[in-house]
C-alpha cells in the first residue's frame, strides 16, 4: 500500500494543491532556478483540523518527490505559517516568505478572506 492510500479527502486536495502551485510556478516564465533547493511556503491555519493537514500534506509530498530525485534534481524544501486564521497575519506570512526566506512558490489557505488579503501581494 503507498503513504497516499488511506489519506482524508482533505489532506489529498491539499497535496493536489501543492503540486498543482509547483507546476504553475515552474513553469512561469522569467522563474530562474538558481538555487539548488525549491523552496515552497505554506500558509495555514496551524489550529484548524482542516488547515492543520495542508502542512502536512506538503511536507508528504515534497518527502516523497525528494525521495524520487526531486524536481529536474533539485530538492524540495517546505517552510511552514502559521496565520492564525487571520487574513492580517496571512499577508505577514507572505511578506515574509517572499522577502525573508525567498520562497519559489507559496501555498495559502483555503478560506476566502485570507485568499483575498492575498491577492494583491501576488502580482496576478
Amino acid at each position: 500500500m503507498s503513504k497516499l492510500e488511506g489519506r482524508s479527502a482533505s489532506t489529498l486536495a491539499a497535496l493536489s494543491a501543492s503540486v498543482a502551485v509547483l507546476a504553475l510556478t515552474l513553469t512561469t516564465p522569467g522563474h530562474a532556478q538558481t538555487a539548488d533547493t525549491i523552496k515552497i511556503g505554506v500558509i495555514a491555519e496551524a489550529q484548524a483540523v482542516a488547515g492543520s493537514s495542508i502542512p502536512q500534506a506538503a511536507q508528504l509530498a515534497a518527502d516523497e518527490i525528494n525521495a524520487a530525485g526531486g524536481v529536474n534534481g533539485h530538492k524540495i524544501e517546505i517552510i511552514s505559517y502559521d496565520n492564525h486564521s487571520s487574513a492580517a497575519e496571512s499577508v505577514r506570512a507572505f511578506q515574509r516568505a517572499a522577502t525573508e526566506d525567498h520562497v519559489n512558490a507559496v501555498i495559502a489557505s483555503y478560506i476566502s478572506e485570507v485568499v483575498l488579503a492575498l491577492e494583491p501581494w501576488t502580482g496576478a
